[in-house]
């Protein structure tokens, strides 16, 4: 379980919620797995305007807790839009590895698969491998998880509850993005995410709650280099 750890009642001052470091990760009980972002790690406070004369607002901090919105001014307006919903708070990621050749993120579901369900949205396996040059990509939101939607909290929801209203809640389009997910068995996308360069996976145990700015036991990073562990 996640460590004991005072929520704070300002959203604001939510930091993220993160696996505990162990250089042998521990068996997570009924996992969820999803790929191992690289980037910026950001929790997103949005919220749409509510009428013609009043504008959307969408502020970004960073782990530490310092506003990083001016930094990304496009995705900003792209989260604005992409919300479906009145407000909301979203954990994720500001990275250009969702923007990459060979990293592209279907904005396709995912069918059922002889009884084991891959859920979100998928990742394809059979894009064009990355190209082979110093361009630069554009930065794009990774959401990984929903906190908060409409003034209620979810952070006592179920992760796989809460993976599933995310997976509704927003519009995904080239500087959105909702993180693939699945659920074991996994090697066919072991082998897809670190082809497509993630370092390694994170496994969550699908019934977690979340407690900003605690580590848990219930999250666990397995690296692809056992150097990174």
């Amino acid at each position: 379980m996640a460590d004991s750890h005072p929520i704070p009642s300002d959203p604001r001052a939510w930091r993220p919620q993160t696996a505990r470091p162990s250089r042998r990760p521990r068996p997570v009980v009924d996992p969820i797995i999803e790929p191992h972002w690289g980037g910026l790690r950001v929790i997103a406070h949005v919220a749409r305007g509510t009428s013609s004369d009043e504008a959307g607002r969408c502020v970004l901090l960073d782990d530490l807790g310092e506003d990083v919105t001016h930094e990304e001014p496009e995705v900003v307006e792209a989260i604005l839009a992409a919300l479906g919903a009145e407000d909301a708070v979203l954990d994720g990621y500001l990275t250009d590895q969702a923007t990459r050749p060979g990293t592209q993120v279907s904005m396709l579901p995912v069918a059922r698969r002889s009884g084991n369900i891959v859920m979100g949205h998928r990742m394809d396996a059979d894009i064009a491998p990355p190209l082979e040059d110093d361009a630069p990509r554009p930065v794009a939101f990774v959401a990984v998880d929903v906190l908060r939607v409409d003034g209620q909290d979810l952070l006592e929801i179920p992760l796989l509850e809460r993976k599933r209203l995310l997976d509704s809640l927003l519009e995904v389009g080239e500087l959105v993005r909702v993180s693939p997910y699945t659920r074991p068995p996994v090697d066919a996308w072991l082998r897809s995410w670190r082809a497509a360069g993630f370092d390694g996976v994170v496994l969550k145990a699908a019934n977690s709650r979340y407690r900003p700015g605690s580590e848990t036991v219930e999250w666990t990073i397995s690296f692809a280099n056992p150097e990174r562990r």
